[in-house]
């Protein structure tokens, strides 16, 4: 069916573009024109308002102030766009004389006064007054030294000239020239459709209908066909790229084939691991109930003043936070949000390295921490970032078996200093930089895209969470962690946390 077919929405496509940019030309020109005319009008309420000015004055100078209302009616009387005169008192508006008599000792228009008070009636402006529209002019007549003799020279302006010049006759002239472009716009249109139709049908529809009779072969199983390459335009080029096209799909569908293979794999893994987790941490809530149970009883059994308090209440504090990280290993898509405090960040890293240091001893890592005292307090959940300083921790101390140097420095900066594919991330121009620095095995380049994806390891234990759990955490404070890394050199962690000294939610 024609209207269904490719070269009919060309036509169409193209004669409504035209349609737009043609009526949007015609409108522009049109609205060229207003303004010109409505100049024009404002220059001629400037001129007459110019020279009815000098009249007047030349009346007063004469003492024939009695001849000015004469003078106005026959102005108005003998010009077919010099609608009305009138002259105002500044200060109360009201009406002294006019080209229309019933006007005197009335009040101006408002918009006449509120102009004038403004200062911008003193320019000529467009105005709508009862039903009908005006250039108006407003020219304030001084009292001049000649005017002395019969005006008080305190008064600085003896009255306020009104000069109103009707739009009526533009509004005709603007209505002409709409009709007559939409007409010239009409014939154009008509002639520019038939010659698309001519143009489109011999450049487009012959070389489309052979394409398309190509791809229907091949849709019929004929893998052999081919699209003709013999044209020099672009349709010749979509025919020997679709003749590539043709000649990769082979290859394309394996690797989607590879693809898939390696999704479902993954799948599987994240399945199972999933089940480990679950088991996992079933297992391990039961015996923490009873240790924290345990533990509870011995110190109630403690003397207040018992030194050995101290460790059973760090015991249980790390209890509930083992409690707390098995709930969010199960819940990891729904994890919770964090508790905003003001805290020092040297306060939990110091708890941080305390439970990190016998690991670290053990493997001969020496920890070294450089962490200004005087750093401001951050709003942050401080057992979630410490869930990320522990996680930094041990993956650095897991990666120096042999022993190594361990670094932990943080001090503040501006957003200036801060990385660039991440300073947009950066809310305040406070930025906290702690930095990790380790000289274990590195990252090889391969795996850096990847190590902050939820189940991702490159160790044999663990489930690959550690990472991916202090990013969310990083970022749901409103900052970014990052990572450089060389293999056989170590590895850098970067924490950008911003400085914010008022409470974000609880």
């Amino acid at each position: 069916m024609f209207m269904n077919s490719l070269k009919f929405k060309i036509i169409i496509a193209a004669l409504a573009i035209m349609s737009i940019v043609m009526t949007a030309t015609t409108l522009r020109d049109i609205r060229a024109t207003e303004e010109k005319m409505f100049e024009t009008q404002k220059e001629k309420a400037e001129l007459l308002s110019e020279r009815i000015t000098h009249g007047i004055m030349v009346l007063m100078l004469k003492n024939m102030w009695q001849d000015l209302q004469s003078m106005m009616e026959g102005l108005v009387k003998d010009s077919e766009e010099l609608k009305e005169i009138r002259i105002f008192l500044p200060d109360t508006g009201t009406i002294v004389v006019s080209s229309k008599p019933k006007e005197i000792g009335t009040k101006i228009y408002p918009k006449d006064l509120e102009m004038l008070r403004s200062n911008l009636g003193l320019n000529a402006f467009l105005v709508e007054k009862s039903g009908e529209e005006y250039a108006s002019k407003l020219t304030e007549i001084e009292n001049q030294q000649a005017c002395h003799t019969c005006h008080s020279p305190e008064r600085k302006i003896l009255g306020v000239l009104d000069v109103e010049v009707s739009l009526s006759e533009v509004y005709s002239s603007i209505a002409t020239l709409k009709k007559e472009h939409f007409i010239d716009a009409l014939i154009g249109f008509i002639f520019m459709g038939g010659g698309f139709f001519l143009v489109i049908g011999l450049l487009i529809n012959r070389p489309i209908t052979s394409m398309v009779r190509t791809i229907q072969a091949i849709e019929k199983g004929d893998t052999t066909v081919r699209m003709e390459e013999n044209m020099r335009n672009e349709f010749g080029l979509v025919a020997r790229s679709f003749n590539s096209m043709l000649d990769s799909h082979e290859a394309a569908q394996k690797e989607i084939e590879h693809y898939h293979e390696e999704q479902m794999q993954r799948a599987a893994k994240l399945a199972s691991l999933g089940e480990i987790i679950s088991g996992i941490a079933h297992e391990i809530k039961n015996p923490l109930a009873g240790i924290s149970c345990a533990v509870q009883v011995f110190q109630a059994e403690m003397s207040k003043d018992d030194s050995r308090r101290v460790v059973t209440r760090e015991i249980l504090n790390h209890i509930k936070r083992l409690d707390s990280t098995v709930k969010d290993l199960l819940n990891y898509a729904k994890p919770k949000p964090p508790r905003f405090f003001p805290c020092k960040v040297s306060d939990v890293m110091d708890k941080a390295v305390f439970f990190v240091y016998p690991e670290a001893k053990k493997h001969n890592v020496v920890i070294e921490t450089d962490i200004q005292k005087d750093l401001n307090e951050v709003m942050m959940d401080p057992d979630q970032m410490e869930q990320v300083f522990l996680n930094l921790m041990i993956n650095a101390v897991q990666a120096m078996p042999g022993g190594g140097k361990f670094s932990i420095e943080a001090q503040e900066i501006t957003k200036g200093e801060v990385q660039e594919n991440i300073k947009a991330q950066i809310a305040s121009e406070e930025v906290l930089r702690i930095e990790f620095t380790d000289t274990g095995k590195g990252i090889a380049s391969e795996h850096m895209k990847n190590i902050f994806d939820p189940f991702f390891t490159r160790k044999a234990k663990g489930t690959g969470l550690g990472l991916a759990i202090s990013q969310r955490i990083v970022e749901e404070h409103g900052g970014e962690i990052v990572v450089q890394s060389e293999v056989g050199k170590g590895s850098h962690f970067i924490i950008y946390l911003p400085v914010v000294t008022a409470k974000v939610t609880v």
